[in-house]
């Protein structure tokens, strides 16, 4: 295929016998048995097929639409993978050792427990022409692109001195991680999950962290500058104020919310948690903190399932791996929050209704205007009238949820799944 132009090419696609008969040859290659031929497979279309278990060490798939594709448990050490297409592919327990990676596009893999030691993962230079499932179009790597993982499972993932510079790993899970003396000069890792990840040794110069989750992690001789952007990454440091910290116990500032609460205010206290953070409580799921008031507190992957907030205020919190699964949030504020792979399913997310002294009736709806809620699951959730404007909900499940009325004017929703969900009245997503 001629590469010296800028026409789009639809790649040639490959079959599963073919496939196999190539795997064979190569096989054969590789013990050394006659008729033996190293697989060199370029630029074509290898879509859903599988490689599972298949020794392709050495092998050559330049340019090649792996999406899909079931690499499972297979061998491509010091293989070339260059500009290659793995979106959505299964590579879990894959040996990608020494692989070329340059400007491989991984995004929405599955590559928990494969290892990429030593693997080169940097931006591509070469003019690639490939199709993608969308439409055929030209990948111009002219100016570099960097190796996309993107959303992709890397948990217990192998990394050791990996070549990953400039490398996009937003929104991956690497948790447990071995990433021990990896180059990650310039790699972006925003919102992604590094908990227990080891990083000891690695060049993280220029790196963006944002919104990263990296509890546990080994950051021991790590390289940074200036511009290595930490904004708003988890750590085990305490955020702000510890709640265990307190005179007194949280159970005890709860019992005094509840008489707050049953008295009209008379007795009691109002629970006010601002800028605290809660990780290192345990058992608030179930709890009732109606009207509770928790602005800029810390919340992140603490199991809240069941937990009743109705009308409360909790703008800036961070919720990002919460579990709050069927709890009732009715009619409370959550602006500006984080929530990147919260579980909210079954959560009742509906407007408290109020009525005023003349007899008319006014609502009060749960809002999450400009709230990070990427991955997060809203699955068979409550959300009518919800207020949704200005979020980024990339990638976010909204599987048979009730999202009637609700307002996602200026929200961000690449990817984001609302199969058999009741979208009656929607606005902002005119698109869909």
């Amino acid at each position: 295929m001629s590469q010296d132009d800028g026409n789009t090419e639809e790649l040639e696609t490959i079959s599963q016998a073919e496939l196999n008969g190539i795997i064979r040859k190569h096989i054969m290659f590789l013990t050394a048995k006659p008729g033996g031929r190293r697989a060199v497979v370029r630029d074509k279309d290898l879509s859903n097929l599988t490689f599972s278990g298949q020794n392709l060490s050495q092998s050559d798939f330049t340019g090649c639409i792996l999406a899909g594709a079931n690499l499972s448990n297979a061998n491509f050490e010091s293989s070339t993978l260059f500009g290659c297409d793995f979106t959505g592919a299964n590579l879990s327990n894959t040996s990608l050792i020494r692989a070329d990676m340059r400007g491989a596009d991984v995004g929405d893999a599955d590559l928990s427990k494969a290892d990429l030691t030593g693997a080169d993962l940097r931006e591509g230079k070469t003019l690639i022409k490939r199709k993608t499932r969308a439409a055929s179009e030209a990948f111009d790597g002219s100016n570099g692109m960097g190796t996309q993982f993107t959303g992709s499972n890397m948990s217990d993932a192998v990394l050791k001195n990996a070549t990953a510079i400039a490398t996009d790993f937003s929104d991956t899970i690497l948790s447990g991680a071995q990433m021990q003396g990896a180059n990650l000069k310039q790699a972006i890792l925003r919102a992604a999950d590094m908990k227990d990840a080891d990083l000891s040794g690695a060049d993280l110069r220029d790196a963006d962290l944002t919104h990263a989750t990296m509890v546990g992690a080994n950051m021991e001789g790590t390289e940074t500058t200036s511009d290595t952007k930490f904004s708003l990454t988890l750590t085990g440091d305490t955020v702000g104020e510890d709640i265990e910290e307190f005179e007194l116990t949280l159970d005890e500032l709860i019992i005094m919310h509840m008489n707050w609460l049953t008295s009209g205010g008379k007795n009691g206290r109002q629970l006010v948690l601002e800028n605290i953070d809660m990780r290192n409580f345990e058992g608030l799921s179930d709890k009732k903190l109606t009207a509770l008031k928790a602005t800029s507190s810390t919340f992140a992957e603490m199991t809240l399932n069941g937990i009743e907030m109705q009308s409360a205020r909790m703008e800036k919190c961070d919720f990002r791996k919460s579990l709050l699964v069927t709890a009732d949030l009715r009619g409370s504020n959550f602006s500006g929050g984080l929530f990147n792979r919260a579980d909210l399913s079954k959560a009742n997310l509906m407007p408290l209704k109020f009525k005023n002294a003349d007899g008319t009736e006014y609502q009060i709806p749960c809002n999450f205007s400009d709230c990070a809620m990427r991955h997060a699951i809203f699955t068979d959730a409550k959300l009518t009238d919800a207020v949704f404007t200005n979020a980024d909900l990339s990638k976010a499940d909204f599987t048979n949820a009730d999202l009637r009325g609700a307002d996602f004017s200026g929200a961000f929703v690449n990817g984001a799944n609302f199969e058999d969900a009741q979208m009656d009245d929607v606005k902002g997503l005119e698109r869909l």
